[in-house]
């Protein structure tokens, strides 16, 4: 059996019987328990499963659902320092910019260092962050809030994105795909990061490995509209796919 056939088998299984055992997915797939843990830890990447003592069960926060900022934060804290540490470099003194919504542009709100910027966010904790800085012109897009994620959304806020001119996107998504490009789960959120997009002369995606090679509801972008994805790693096949669409993929 492929591994593509294993892990629907398994994310099936564990989703009609809520948990398994590693031995147990062993001895229904006739394979190892070294072959079914690695399959384990890709699901739980994913977020479609989590892990147990000696096993799994179904992720409560489903892959289309809105993952609470409180789970998102404490994911791959390390790999997302890493990015916004790299993504910092690409913002100078005087800069004009959009930093969306996320846990990963939380963490590049954290460690900006230039100064005299105009920043503009649609997240109460990126706000936060940016108000401790320096010589910063902040605005936050109003609207309603989106319980559990400290995002703020509305149709004034999305008619706010699409009249402004900026030089700079720090984009946030919850998965990448070779076929169907940037997605995310919410609604809510997809129509402000269109706006967004259009408002930026640059646009610089950042995403931990966990969103690659996975899509979710609702494309937010093709690769085409993106012009610098910053990560801690990639898969060769999907950095082909994406290089060969002009993004200039930076990992270090």
């Amino acid at each position: 059996m492929f591994q593509e056939e294993r892990l629907k088998f398994i994310v099936d299984y564990v989703t009609k019987n809520k948990k398994a055992s590693t031995k147990e997915l062993s001895e229904l797939l006739s394979t190892s328990v070294v072959t079914i843990r690695a399959d384990l830890k890709i699901l739980q990447e994913k977020d479609l499963l989590v892990k147990t003592h000696g096993g799994v069960m179904i992720n409560s926060y489903k892959i289309n659902d809105v993952i609470p900022s409180n789970v998102k934060f404490q994911k791959f804290k390390r790999e997302k320092a890493k990015i916004a540490e790299l993504a910092n470099r690409y913002i100078s003194d005087g800069d004009i910019l959009i930093i969306d919504s996320g846990s990963t542009t939380l963490e590049l709100a954290k460690c900006i260092t230039a100064e005299n910027l105009t920043a503009f966010t649609n997240d109460l904790q990126i706000a936060i962050e940016l108000s401790k800085k320096r010589n910063i012109d902040l605005t936050v897009s109003g609207g309603t809030l989106i319980p559990d994620v400290y995002t703020l959304t509305s149709y004034e806020a999305v008619n706010f994105y699409k009249h402004l001119h900026v030089e700079k996107l720090f984009l946030s998504c919850d998965a990448i795909d070779a076929e169907f490009g940037i997605s995310n789960r919410d609604k809510r959120e997809v129509e402000i990061k269109k706006a967004m997009l259009k408002a930026a002369n640059e646009v610089i995606l950042m995403a931990d490995h966990s969103k690659m090679n996975n899509s979710v509801l609702l494309q937010v972008a093709d690769f085409e509209d993106i012009d610098k994805l910053i990560a801690d790693d990639i898969p060769a096949d999907l950095r082909a796919v994406i290089q060969s669409k002009g993004v200039e993929i930076i990992t270090e």
